[in-house]
């Protein structure tokens, strides 16, 4: 399926339209944002089969995994959305200094206005979506621009909101991303900006943002360890991690990069892991129904290359025809290869041997600021001595990716990993201007700051302020 880029004039009539909608206040109030949200909700809910046929021509994805990876944690964070929603909008009261008194604080959480969403071709329904819900929530009038490397769940997309929502008020841009990102971002002042996808082309989008000095999130990547101890449960182990290692192909921002074994371990980790891998797949992965592809030849291409930067344990096999590359393990004594100076972002598990665990800091510090790290262990010292000392976006102990479905945690990562965080009220923070007011009565006006400061006036500043 080909994508036709929307024109200059395209772009600037729907943005214009935005502008005006939100100047004339139609998004603010409690009611529309509610009805907003219902209706998205409807609307995935009425197109879930197109949107699963879509995902499965972009890349094979398997519709149990697109079920729960694309739309189950969509319509899970719209229903938190809409149970919290009155709340999140109520005016804050916070204490007010002695020092201001008599006065009230409050702060007004406004919407932003016109915002901007970036979305990824590796979860190109469910990381449009949930920003998208945030921005509603928050109030605002947003412009979504969906991945063209996933070009029919971009159509189906296109559907569900051309057919929900205004174009004043939601409205989707199509094309190829450099191109309509040089549009969008040397033309148009949005209020924020939200971008899901790799550290270079973050780095391009802060600098374009820079321009007219909006705000960004930016959700990125990294090289996410996942930290094997001897004291840790294999058989959970292998379940939880083969899961995720392969789940979408590997093609996962909070996926396990590296896996860190400890060395009394490893034999009997690594038989279990190619058992598990066979237990899952089969024989042939490629003949299974549960196993998706990467999701096109230029992605394939940099991924296979990594088969060889290692001692190849399992799998290894490849077809370019198809995208296909099968599960593989590869086991490292050389941390300078390529495959762990990059994100890999495809279905290839390296695994390095620790036994101490200063070890750990040095290999992890080589990709400092990674967006996830998991922990599988028992030993409540280790754990606590990699939650004090990796610096990380967000983890799990004892689970992989589980901690992107909870929405009461914020989501996002560190330094290089990311900027801002999203997910639940974090997300309605993220596009809310956040507004302190102070009201300070005139019944009483003390003198304390106005001319002339008397000692007696400096020793009662003293007094209050020390």
């Amino acid at each position: 399926m080909e994508i036709v880029n929307h024109s200059f004039q395209e772009i600037k009539e729907s943005f214009d339209k935005k502008r005006t909608f939100f100047n004339l206040g139609h998004t603010k109030s409690y009611e529309f944002r509610r009805n907003a949200l219902k209706n998205l909700r409807n609307a995935i809910i009425k197109y879930k089969s197109e949107i699963l046929d879509a995902l499965y021509a972009d890349f094979k994805k398997p519709f149990y995994e697109a079920y729960i990876g694309e739309i189950g944690v969509t319509t899970d964070d719209i229903n938190f959305a809409l149970k919290h929603l009155a709340q999140w909008m109520e005016v804050q009261h916070v204490p007010t200094p002695l020092t201001i008194q008599p006065a009230s604080s409050k702060i007004y959480a406004d919407p932003k206005g016109v915002v901007l969403i970036f979305a990824p071709w590796n979860y190109p329904f469910n990381l449009t979506m949930i920003p998208l819900i945030g921005a509603i929530a928050a109030g605002n009038c947003v412009m979504l621009k969906p991945a063209h490397e996933t070009p029919n769940t971009a159509k189906v997309m296109e559907k569900i909101i051309t057919t929900t929502f205004d174009q004043s008020f939601v409205s989707v841009v199509m094309g190829e991303g450099r191109q309509i990102g040089e549009i969008l971002l040397d033309n148009f002042t949005f209020n924020h900006i939200f971008f899901t996808g790799s550290p270079n082309v973050g780095k391009w989008i802060m600098a374009k943002a820079a321009r007219t000095l909006t705000p960004v999130t930016l959700e990125l990547g990294g090289k996410s360890p996942t930290i094997i101890d001897k004291t840790a449960n294999l058989k959970v182990t292998l379940n939880r991690l083969v899961w995720a290692k392969y789940f979408n192909c590997g093609q996962t921002c909070t996926s396990p990069d590296y896996i860190l074994v400890h060395k009394d371990i490893k034999e009997k980790f690594i038989a279990g892991l190619k058992a598990k891998i066979k237990e899952f797949y089969g024989e042939d992965p490629q003949k299974s129904p549960y196993y998706p592809r990467m999701v096109n030849k230029t992605r394939f291409d940099v991924v296979s290359k990594y088969l060889s930067q290692g001692k190849l344990i399992s799998g290894g096999r490849v077809d370019p025809a198809d995208n296909y590359i099968e599960p593989s393990v590869i086991e490292l004594d050389n941390l300078e290869v390529p495959v762990m100076q990059e994100e890999i972002f495809g279905p290839i598990m390296p695994i390095i041997t620790w036994s101490d665990k200063s070890e750990i800091l040095t290999i992890v510090r080589k990709n400092r600021y990674p967006l996830t790290c998991y922990v599988f262990a028992e030993d409540k010292a280790l754990i606590d001595f990699v939650i004090k000392n990796i610096e990380f976006g967000s983890g799990c102990i004892n689970d992989t990716m589980a901690q992107f479905a909870n929405s009461h945690f914020p989501f996002g990562g560190v330094q290089t990993s990311g900027i801002g965080k999203y997910h639940g009220k974090y997300s309605f923070d993220t596009f809310s201007n956040l507004k302190p007011i102070l009201n300070t009565s005139t019944w009483i006006d003390p003198d304390l700051r106005y001319p002339p400061h008397t000692s007696l006036k400096m020793k009662l500043a003293k007094w209050f302020l020390e």
